[in-house]
């Protein structure tokens, strides 16, 4: 009666938790944080066929450029809608590039926005004196879907967005999401890409994948405790009563 008792006692503690490793984020490999994965520099996205770029052009003087549709001093890009963002921007064609009005056809793929807006200003100083270019992303959006507390579609206004700050949109992952294989889903030049994410080791932020780029797709799969419906089933209570009992009886009997 008492190894019974042990054995429920062990059973309802292993039900009523989920490890601490299989929980807890960037784990160091060794007892010494790596700090230099901090000092890396970050990776800008870059440009893909099918992004909306907004584009911003004006001079120096404060004289209307003519490219943009609106002026941006009198109507800031953050004030402005995504459907209305959308409608005044650009579309990178399958081959790459845009069309700008007068200067004609750019190259944008596989620049960054930086670069993009260099050399735009480029391109345009011969219609403007000395001209000032922004280039944004207009479909700045990511999916979380599975264990995370909030899932859906999420628009962010940040340049780059890391796996980590993608997931504090949803409410981070849950108890029973498995923080040791995220699945990245990613759409490049027309074909779709499948990646696994281990958020569980520091070795993360060494990763391509630790910046997101608009349209990826983050879905955390359940731990199997989840699977077998252990989150939804109350096993903890279950064996807390049978221990509560054997518990009893036994002292009855003795």
């Amino acid at each position: 009666m008492r190894n019974c008792f042990f054995i429920l006692l062990f059973a309802n503690f292993l039900t009523a938790c989920v490890p601490h490793s299989k929980i807890v984020y960037v784990q160091s490999s060794t007892d010494k944080a790596k700090y230099e994965y901090f000092s890396e520099s970050k990776k800008s996205v870059k440009i893909e066929p099918f992004d909306v770029l907004y584009i911003s052009i004006n001079s120096a003087d404060g004289e209307h450029s003519g490219y943009n549709f609106f002026n941006e001093d009198k109507q800031h890009y953050n004030s402005v809608s995504e459907l209305s963002l959308s409608v005044l921007s650009y579309t990178v064609n399958d081959s790459g590039n845009i069309i700008l009005p007068v200067v004609g056809k750019i190259k944008m793929q596989d620049l960054t926005l930086t670069e993009a807006a260099l050399l735009i200003k480029e391109k345009t100083k011969k219609e403007i004196s000395d001209p000032i270019v922004s280039v944004k992303f207009v479909n700045s959006t990511v999916t979380l879907l599975g264990e995370v507390a909030k899932p859906g579609t999420y628009a962010y206004q940040n340049e780059k967005l890391t796996v980590f700050y993608a997931l504090g949109m949803a409410g981070d992952i849950t108890e029973y999401g498995n923080r040791k294989k995220v699945v990245l889903i990613r759409e490049s030049n027309n074909i779709v890409h499948k990646y696994f994410l281990d958020l569980t080791q520091d070795a993360i932020f060494q990763s391509d994948f630790y910046y997101l780029r608009p349209n990826d797709v983050l879905y955390v799969e359940p731990l199997r405790i989840r699977r077998f419906g252990m989150k939804e089933y109350p096993f903890a209570l279950v064996a807390s009563l049978i221990t509560s009992a054997l518990l009893v009886l036994f002292y009855v009997k003795k």
